[in-house]
């Protein structure tokens, strides 16, 4: 595999932007410097012993450290003694290079939780991936949802390139996920002030260094879906996807999934797109077929003592078993979607 630079989502210029309006709330502790190429953003708890917990938030969405180098094992321990304590983290790719060394690195582990979600390998063409993936039948149902959408409206694809205004597009993101069942739930960004500056800050700052992708599709000139992206030595992830209602019968969202699938395979040095997705989602796991493993781990270098250690491990594994089934009940009970 490549070797990693700062990976999107967990690439400093980003959550700088973001941890300047919500670190208040997230209380983050970066763990002493002295690991040049390796680093991450983490919480220190107490509870039922001292240890740390990578910093997830809805932007924030994995705990990979950022790595400007590829590591080498001493750059993971360093990481992983820094805090003297162990470290939860959560949401890894397991098979990005980062993982891999804290993996060799770390004295003690437990695997937590592990699952998959949608990935896109970008070799070939769209056409190419559009055969392969959708038989005849599938591939004519896709057409059909734009061209009968055209034939209402004037239906228009645009994109955001790295020299464009990005304000138009995330303003539009912004009122569309506002409008959406998320709005209504109270779990769209416009719903909290400080989550919509960190989201405005980091798309700025991610924009001003050309990684940001933002894809967006009008119907007679209103955006009705909207989709952004960040990207990084040759991934992209996907960030939060937005669209009308109104429109549902049309599937605005898996129009707006292929124009980006289409723009993807169409850049030249991208080889890997992650949808940043929930295992199992409805709509991108159908549309994307490719698999992406994923861990939550629990680490510790030497200093940590194997008693203390194998304690937290049965305590968080405990706690995340419970979590998971008061979700799946939850969703069961109330029908209320989960992303």
């Amino acid at each position: 595999m490549r070797a990693p630079t700062p990976a999107t989502f967990s690439h400093p210029d980003w959550t700088r932007a973001i941890s300047a309006h919500v670190l208040g709330w997230t209380k983050v502790q970066v763990p002493p410097t002295g690991v040049p190429r390796l680093s991450g953003m983490l919480r220190k708890k107490h509870w039922p012993v001292t240890h740390y917990d990578t910093w997830l938030t809805p932007l924030t969405p994995t705990g990979l450290p950022a790595a400007g180098l590829p590591p080498g094992a001493d750059d993971a321990l360093a990481l992983l003694e820094s805090t003297e304590s162990p470290i939860l983290f959560r949401n890894l790719k397991l098979e990005h290079p980062v993982t891999q060394a804290l993996l060799t690195a770390a004295t003690h582990q437990k695997t937590i939780k592990t699952w998959v979600r949608a990935g896109l390998n970008l070799a070939g063409s769209y056409d190419d991936w559009l055969m392969a993936n959708f038989d005849q039948k599938r591939r004519k149902e896709l057409k059909r949802l734009r061209t009968r959408l055209g034939e209402q409206g004037k239906l228009e694809s645009i994109t955001l390139d790295c020299k464009g205004d990005l304000e138009p597009f995330l303003q539009a993101f912004l009122a569309l996920e506002a409008k959406s069942w998320k709005g209504k739930r109270g779990s769209a960004v416009a719903n909290d002030t400080q989550m919509q500056k960190a989201l405005a800050a980091g798309l700025h700052a991610m924009h001003a260094a050309g990684r940001v992708k933002f894809w967006q599709i009008n119907f007679d000139g209103q955006p009705i879906a909207s989709l952004f992206a960040l990207v990084d030595d040759g991934e992209v992830t996907l960030g939060k996807i937005a669209h009308d209602d109104a429109f549902a019968k049309s599937s605005p969202g898996v129009l707006i999934i292929l124009d980006a699938t289409a723009s993807l395979f169409g850049q030249p040095g991208l080889t890997l797109a992650d949808s940043n997705a929930m295992p199992g989602h409805p709509m991108i796991d159908r549309i994307w077929r490719d698999r992406i493993a994923c861990v939550d781990v629990l680490l510790a270098g030497p200093s940590t003592p194997s008693p203390i250690f194998q304690l937290l491990s049965l305590f968080i594994g405990t706690q995340f078993a419970a979590k998971d089934k008061t979700k799946r009940v939850l969703a069961q009970w109330t029908g209320r979607k989960t992303s």
